[in-house]
């Protein structure tokens, strides 16, 4: 997530140890299913697309429809660069936080790094201890029937550490981190579904499909990027027919030639069966929320949109048209403490209805959600304690909502 990035990059270098049912179906059954190796088999979940004036869905292997509404739990991405996998809470009592809020799915954020054990990480929180602690994490959830998202979120090429977001995945590692996360995980596809890459800021679709030297590096010098046609490939490679949804250009935030983009990969043979949209959606993306934002300083003449123009905005009734589901895979408002900053009482008011007008949407749109951020460090915080204390505004405003489902 972009916005916290320089917070982050500033708390590691200072040397922080980090970055219920809903009555429409399950939202796995913990138990991984049986991995039959067919792409698109419906034996755990899986997608099936929209027809004419319906939308695509997430269904589960008894065929009942899966509508997430869960949380991001951010520090596996950056933990690891300082010797722990996770700071914060990550045990059966935090678990149990998250389900007396009716959250059902969890979107966990994977460093490439730290996953393959590279460039010099510590060794107490990369290769094999880094992944035994995220499948002991997912096992959790899973067993508390908690439906999981794996993310490529922080990733660097060559010997570069990956210690903030890059524009487009790397060819260096990141088509190895897939092999590797989606062979391990292949057997959990009941319950587990892999986010390609978090959010791509190239501007480039072609860059997007197919990769090239398309992208600067944090040095600014260009680099080999693995496309979402590469990254797909690695995944169905390996027979894991998992869910795998993919993030738009702009931050996962620009879904004008998704549609097409996807079907490029279908007609050049990739299996694009199990694939649906991630899409970020955040206040402070003034262009298409119309928020009060430091983009338009906080203007008193600013209303924000309500959830059916924001959605068309970022271009999402195209997908579902096209009868893909689509995934929020953040979302958020950049209010979550007593004191309202920059923002006036009214503003307060507008982003709180902002958030719940679009929850509204996607909840009339049968898509699911999951909010940045369950923790009290990486901000927009959900949080003002692991024990499922909710923050002012974001927080409470959330957890009603879940409440209401």
């Amino acid at each position: 997530m972009v916005r916290i990035a320089a917070v982050l990059a500033m708390l590691i270098a200072c040397g922080s140890s980090k970055n219920a049912p809903d009555g429409g179906g399950t939202a796995g059954d913990g138990s991984g299913g049986t991995h039959d190796g067919s792409p698109g088999s419906s034996t755990g979940l899986h997608v099936v697309k929209g027809t004419t004036g319906t939308n695509g869905q997430l269904v589960d292997a008894n065929g009942a429809t899966v509508h997430m509404h869960g949380v991001d739990r951010s520090s596996t991405e950056y933990a690891c660069l300082n010797g722990s996998v996770f700071s914060g809470a990550h045990d059966q009592a935090s678990v149990e936080a998250m389900k007396s809020w009716h959250i059902n799915s969890v979107r966990v954020p994977l460093n490439e790094d730290c996953w393959l054990g590279i460039n010099g990480l510590p060794a107490a929180s990369s290769g094999q201890p880094y992944r035994d602690a995220i499948r002991a994490w997912v096992s959790l959830l899973e067993a508390n029937n908690m439906l999981v998202i794996l993310d490529l979120h922080w990733a660097a090429p060559g010997t570069q550490k990956s210690d903030r977001q890059l524009g487009m995945a790397d060819l260096d590692h990141a088509p190895e981190f897939w092999t590797e996360v989606a062979t391990a995980y292949a057997a959990d596809h009941a319950s587990v579904i892999f986010d390609l890459f978090n959010e791509p800021f190239i501007t480039d679709w072609d860059c997007w499909v197919n990769g090239g030297t398309c992208s600067k590096d944090a040095n600014n010098a260009t680099y080999q990027v693995a496309g979402m046609k590469q990254l797909l490939a690695a995944v169905r490679a390996t027979g894991a027919d998992n869910v795998v949804i993919m993030g738009g250009l702009a931050y996962s935030a620009d879904f004008t030639q998704w549609v097409a983009r996807v079907g490029t990969i279908a007609t050049s043979g990739a299996d694009t069966t199990n694939v649906a949209a991630s899409w970020h959606a955040y206040s402070d993306q003034s262009v298409q929320t119309l928020c009060p934002t430091q983009y338009n300083n906080y203007s008193t003449s600013q209303t924000c949109a309500d959830g059916a123009t924001t959605a068309m905005n970022y271009g999402i009734p195209g997908v579902l048209a096209a009868g893909y589901p689509v995934v929020v895979g953040e979302i958020g408002i950049g209010l979550y403490t007593q004191a309202l900053g920059p923002y006036s009482a009214t503003q307060a008011g507008q982003l709180t209805t902002w958030l719940e007008n679009l929850l509204a949407w996607l909840d009339g749109q049968g898509q699911g959600y999951n909010a940045w951020d369950w923790n009290t460090e990486a901000p927009p915080l959900l949080l003002s304690n692991f024990d499922g204390t909710p923050s002012p505004y974001f927080g409470i405003t959330y957890k009603a909502h879940l409440a209401g489902l």
